[in-house]
């Protein structure tokens, strides 16, 4: 005879924020565990509830996991903006932003866990990271119009991902930072506000 476990390993939230804390922490467990195999199963085991419950408090599978390393994506994104202030024009810092991420992202271990086909290009540019990072970037200088900003954030996680999802391994990040700085920095320098 099995011994049925208790709901929230017996423990259950107070709030529906404090449910979502516990699911993003059984998340994020997963992902060290299981890696891209990390499922909603998974999750749901770890913090004991079922898939349904899950479905209460995130919207899909992309949702939680795309929140998750959110959470988790401190230290890559401290790092990132670390290694692109080294740069003195804008155009380099997007592009260093980018090349940065293409060689980095693999490796980090909250990000670099996470199932590739979970990295949408419609749900990136929903959260409005890219956007944030270049104004960001530019260091309180207008250099774009909100629609040309939104352009370009999606011209830009569309080359991350085409990098990410099919790895060039013959060429390295010098060749990589050559071949992205010719195609796009004189789009970058051409831009101004509008």
């Amino acid at each position: 005879m099995s011994t049925r476990r208790k709901a929230w390993n017996g423990t259950p939230p107070a709030t529906p924020k404090e449910a979502r804390r516990i699911l993003l922490s059984a998340a994020r467990v997963c992902v060290e565990r299981y890696g891209a195999k990390a499922g909603l199963t998974h999750v749901a085991q770890e913090a004991g509830v079922t898939r349904q419950t899950v479905y209460r408090y995130f919207e899909n599978t992309e949702d939680l996991f795309m929140s998750a390393a959110a959470l988790a994506s401190g230290g890559f994104l401290e790092n990132l903006r670390q290694r692109v202030l080294e740069y003195d024009s804008w155009p380099e810092r997007v592009i260093e932003c980018v090349v940065y991420s293409i060689v980095n992202l693999s490796a980090d271990p909250a990000l670099g866990a996470m199932n590739p086909s979970l990295l949408s290009a419609r749900y990136l540019l929903e959260l409005g990271f890219v956007q944030e990072e270049m104004a960001f970037l530019s260091e309180g200088q207008e250099r774009l119009s909100s629609e040309a900003l939104d352009e370009l954030a999606e011209l830009l996680v569309r080359v991350l991902l085409s990098f990410l999802n099919e790895p060039d391994q013959s060429r390295d990040e010098v060749e990589l930072r050559q071949t992205l700085t010719r195609w796009l920095r004189p789009t970058l320098e051409s831009y101004r506000a509008e």
